[in-house]
């Protein structure tokens, strides 16, 4: 009789531990230590007069702003945005068609060529596992066929360097000849009241239209900064810009810097 009730309750055992193994698989821990596949993307919306966009990759939406109503938001990235703000947006590798594309729910307005899942832009590219890019619609947004021009580019961003940092230029200017960057950096005597030294450099020169310079080493401090399109002689300025050490920027033309319609504005952006 014993034995009858150890055999009943066995199979009881059993189940309840295949149950308890099931139910910790299907909870089992998440190892976050495996490295993600893929490379990395920052998208820039820089076409003039471009609607907001969102961003695709081999129709896999990798950018794009966040809806708490879950529809897709109708504002995109805007014109002069990019996303993300800092570090980079995973994305699939080898031929890879990337769009720019309007919002599904974005109202129609034909006369400024708005309106919903409009293709904006398209580039196909050859993606590297690991490597690091940059997306930019540039040029101007054409009401009447609803397309922009669009460029990548790699960022090949030098090794970590405690001591330094690194800056390059790029060119979404259609109109513009060849771009360079001057820096200005005024140091201040020690002890004060003695005279400044201020040092102008042209580090960066010859950018044409979707292109970029190398990122190149500068030393921390603080700059003034003046983009110069060499066969007009137009200038746009920023202000005193501060440059860490063991940081990546990049610089970027914004707006039309020939007709200044819209203004032209020296971007700044953070790769690292």
């Amino acid at each position: 009789m014993i034995m009858k009730r150890y055999l009943l309750i066995f199979p009881i055992i059993t189940a309840l531990f295949l149950m308890t193994l099931s139910s910790c698989k299907k909870n089992a821990v998440v190892n976050i230590t495996k490295p993600y596949a893929g490379a990395q993307f920052k998208y820039y919306n820089f076409a003039i007069n471009a609607p907001s966009v969102n961003f695709f990759a081999n129709g896999t939406k990798t950018a794009a702003t966040l809806s708490a109503t879950g529809l897709e938001s109708p504002t995109g990235t805007l014109y002069g945005s990019l996303v993300p703000v800092m570090g980079y947006s995973l994305s699939p590798t080898g031929t890879v068609v990337f769009k720019a594309i309007t919002p599904s729910t974005m109202p129609l307005n034909a006369a400024i060529g708005q309106g919903p899942s409009i293709e904006v832009a398209s580039v196909t590219k050859d993606v590297v596992e690991g490597k690091n890019y940059s997306f930019y619609t540039s040029g101007i947004y054409d009401y009447a066929t609803n397309k922009s021009d669009a460029f990548i580019l790699e960022d090949a961003l030098p090794a970590p360097d405690t001591s330094i940092a690194y800056i390059r230029l790029v060119n979404p200017g259609h109109n513009t000849s060849t771009l360079s960057l001057e820096l200005t950096q005024t140091l201040t005597s020690i002890p004060p009241g003695g005279p400044s030294l201020v040092i102008i450099t042209t580090p960066i020169t010859d950018i044409v239209y979707k292109t970029a310079s190398a990122y190149i080493p500068i030393k921390q401090g603080s700059y003034t900064l003046r983009l110069i399109d060499a066969a007009s002689g137009k200038i746009v300025a920023r202000g005193a810009t501060s440059l860490f050490k063991e940081s990546v920027y990049t610089f970027t033309l914004r707006g039309n810097l020939i007709t200044g319609v819209p203004a032209a504005f020296l971007d700044f952006t953070e790769n690292r």
